[in-house]
């Protein structure tokens, strides 16, 4: 059953995070471990998976402050910018989108749906995105800010970051198990650095990069200051990204494919398919190593953007 996110308050958003399901995964691909996807990817089919959490505590916060515009940025096939487009449609926001890079003859799927939501989009060139965490940019573009709401990239600020403490109190709220490991996918480092402040301390935290920017994702965790506090329970696997962000090969499109004939889980190729191989590999690891009569309980966060899947198919 599908299931969208209609009305823009906090108990309504919990509500729906508090159902949404955790599916169990029984492969041959993963030995050693009893492997759970929460999927929320099924939050809200457009507003989706970590983006909805990020963007939450924001939109409450514009509405509280009577701001009618929600400005943002990111790059041409960014779920931020889709999820805060579609949001902006849903609840009544004007969105501004400010875009990496020089604008295309021809629009991607995602910008073009970002138009469709109404998003206004504004393209500026890398060195001026750069800036794109400054509320100086928006400024600069001669973007009045006095009724508008600035969201950084990917929504990483302190409501975003609350947000996905938000969905670490549901995890402990509403899992099946009880988790010994906790995956997820990293892009800014925020999600990972939330959760590790808002998921049992008993579990051991893996965020796997999707881009080589191991240093930037490491000090986005410490920025929040959420890593101090638990060093020894968080990891960050670098080498996951296959190539960069967006990057993708054979090995990791095939093994998509065959998890998703298997076990009817749909993912992108972008996050989620990363992370669950570099889980795949390391699974392969502990069968020949010596935790191999171990079976560990492990919980695997889907992060949506299955929009993005168009991007490869």
């Amino acid at each position: 059953m599908v299931r969208y996110l209609t009305e823009l308050s906090l108990d309504a958003f919990v509500d729906a995070a508090e159902n949404v399901p955790y599916q169990q995964i029984n492969s041959e691909l993963f030995p050693n471990i009893d492997l759970w996807v929460r999927r929320d990817d099924l939050i809200d089919p457009i507003i989706s998976g970590n983006k909805a959490y990020k963007l939450i505590y924001n939109l409450l916060e514009a509405r509280k402050l009577g701001k009618d515009t929600i400005v943002t940025c990111g790059g041409a096939w960014s779920n931020h910018i889709h999820a805060t487009a579609a949001a902006g449609q849903r609840f009544g926001f004007k969105t501004i989108g400010i875009i990496r890079g020089e604008r295309p003859p021809v629009l991607g799927a995602m910008l073009q749906d970002a138009e469709r939501f109404g998003m206004e989009l504004r393209f500026v060139c890398r060195s001026d995105y750069r800036k794109c965490r400054e509320l100086s940019l928006p400024a600069s573009l001669g973007l009045k800010m006095e009724g508008s709401w600035f969201v950084p990239e990917g929504g990483a600020n302190s409501l975003g970051a609350s947000g996905v403490r938000l969905l670490g109190r549901v995890i402990r709220e509403t899992s099946p198990v009880a988790f010994d490991q906790c995956w997820v996918a990293c892009g800014t480092g925020l999600s990972l650095g939330a959760l590790a402040s808002g998921l049992p301390p008993t579990i051991k935290l893996f965020g796997v990069a999707v881009l080589k920017a191991e240093k930037s994702i490491l000090a986005a965790v410490k920025e929040w200051g959420l890593a101090g506090s638990r060093p020894m329970r968080t990891t960050l696997i670098a080498d996951g990204h296959q190539g960069g962000y967006g990057k993708v090969n054979d090995r990791l499109l095939a093994f998509q494919k065959e998890l998703e004939q298997k076990a009817y889980l749909p993912i992108d190729h972008v996050y989620t398919a990363k992370v669950i191989y570099a889980l795949m590999r390391r699974c392969t690891q502990l069968k020949q190593g010596r935790h191999s009569k171990r079976q560990w309980k492990v919980l695997l966060v889907h992060t949506g953007g299955l929009q993005g899947r168009r991007g490869i198919v």
